[in-house]
Formats: structure tokens, sequence, C-alpha cells
């Protein structure tokens, strides 16, 4: 349970350090994807194809 428990932590924690790269990197463009709970969860999930789906529906509904 211990591991379990310490693998979603550790998920949450990479997709919140994607998240805020991507926010880095890409705010001269402001194309930011705000960090709150369903975006960390998506984040969380899917890693790096999360973030790109996350940008481009950012990007199809600005």
């Amino acid at each position: 349970m211990f591991r379990f428990l310490l693998k979603i932590l550790k998920k949450v924690v990479i997709g919140m350090i994607l998240l805020f790269g991507y926010n880095t990197f890409l705010s001269s463009l402001n194309l930011m994807i705000p960090i709150n709970v369903i975006t960390i969860i998506i984040a969380s999930l899917f890693d790096v194809p999360g973030i790109i789906g996350l940008a481009l529906f950012l990007l199809f509904n600005y």
C-alpha cells in the first residue's frame, strides 16, 4: 500500500514539474496552462502526451 501511494505521489510531483516547466518556457508567448487540480491530474496520468494535449486544447480554444 505504501509503494502504491509513493508511486502516485511521484507521478503527481512529476506532473507538476512538467506543468511548471511548460509555463516557464512558453510564458513569453502567452501560452500558459493554469496549474489546478484538473490539469495536474491530466499531467500525472498522461505525462508528456497529457501536457501536449493540454497545450493543443489551449491553442484551439484561445
